[in-house]
């Protein structure tokens, strides 16, 4: 190749070498003035930080009512399993109490508003009951389950507290049939022949998804009886025979004492 030709090409790569040197030099400048900005972007100073957004699946936090409701319902789930171990062991009987806070709990003081409950008003209850004397006391594993967080007290006596006063915040339905609800536990104050002093027999129970078995104390009245309401209706906490729990709201009182002892329970009506 002559020389002038030889030159000229060595001069061609000379120029091409310097022109991609300096665009890639440019390249890596862009690249990081680039970086950089989202790097500052990314880590903004503590004052302007801004606090991350909640995410769209995160559980607004409950009410004080709510998790009071949260924790009864808890509650008498475990009440419930008490009573399907206590079933298991007694060939499907329910238990015979003397009163119905007697079923489990503590031994309540037995103190009103004004002082001391009336001895019959103790004694019918079970106010006085001593824990080891409270047959679903052995299933628990403590037995302040049996006190409800919302309670307090009320009922014809005006106790300030069913959990103080009674040993126990949730009444089963014992002895009689009343509000149209069947009796599930049978009263040792009655005779044991009687249907007073005879408990259900779960063979009994041919719609357990209605058939209440308990409710915190007060039920099934309304206004200041009812722990757990919204505005004063009768809304209560109610375990079920198949031992679901749920929230329940009855008639008001006035229609409930209409129903006090009649009609009879029906499996086909809301509740039985």
């Amino acid at each position: 190749t002559p020389e002038p030709v030889r030159r000229r090409v060595a001069g061609m790569k000379k120029y091409i070498f310097l022109n991609l040197s300096v665009l890639f030099a440019l390249f890596l400048a862009a690249c990081m003035f680039i970086s950089c900005g989202k790097s500052k972007k990314s880590k903004p100073s503590e004052e302007g930080q801004r606090q991350p957004k909640a995410s769209p699946s995160a559980k607004p936090l409950l009410s004080s009512r709510e998790q009071k409701i949260a924790k009864s319902i808890n509650n008498q789930k475990q009440i419930g399993m008490a009573y399907v171990m206590y079933l298991n062991d007694h060939e499907g009987w329910f238990p015979r109490v003397a009163g119905p806070a007697s079923v489990g709990g503590k031994q309540g003081d037995g103190m009103d508003s004004k002082g001391k409950l009336p001895n019959l008003v103790a004694r019918l209850y079970g106010a006085k009951a001593p824990a080891n004397e409270r047959p679903l006391n052995e299933y628990v594993s403590d037995p302040r389950i049996f006190h409800d967080p919302a309670d307090t007290g009320g009922g014809a006596f005006s106790v300030k507290s069913c959990w103080e006063s009674f040993g126990n915040s949730y009444q089963p339905q014992v002895a009689d049939d009343q509000f149209r609800v069947k009796r599930v536990l049978g009263e040792k104050k009655e005779p044991a022949e009687s249907y007073e002093g005879t408990s259900l027999h779960e063979s009994e129970i041919i719609k357990p998804t209605n058939k209440i078995i308990q409710g915190d104390w007060n039920w099934p009245f309304d206004r200041e009886d009812a722990w757990h309401a919204k505005e004063g209706e009768a809304r209560h906490i109610m375990l079920y025979a198949d031992m679901h729990v749920s929230e329940f709201v009855f008639p008001p009182t006035t229609q409930m004492m209409k129903w006090q002892l009649q009609p009879a329970p029906d499996p086909s009506y809301k509740w039985w």
